[in-house]
């Protein structure tokens, strides 16, 4: 379930369809992502699991999947 968990917040944050979003795409490859925009992901991902998100994590994000197990380790 967490993989589509991360392709909804994704898709949310992107504004584009969860459909169009693979498993193992580059998140900066979905859509072309500023500072602002890989925050607003990371506020969602906090909001959804209901905890912090930690720095060491955030570093080495770079695909869905990562997102994914991000999400699964915070439940």
């Amino acid at each position: 379930m967490s993989v589509e968990e991360a392709k909804n917040i994704l898709a949310k944050c992107l504004f584009v369809s969860p459909d169009s979003i693979d498993d193992d795409d580059v998140i900066a490859e979905i859509k072309p992502i500023d500072s602002l925009a890989f925050e607003t992901i990371m506020l969602e991902v906090e909001e959804s699991t209901g905890q912090p998100i930690d720095p060491i994590d955030i570093l080495q994000l770079q695909t869905v999947a990562d997102l994914a197990k991000i999400i699964a380790n915070k439940k």
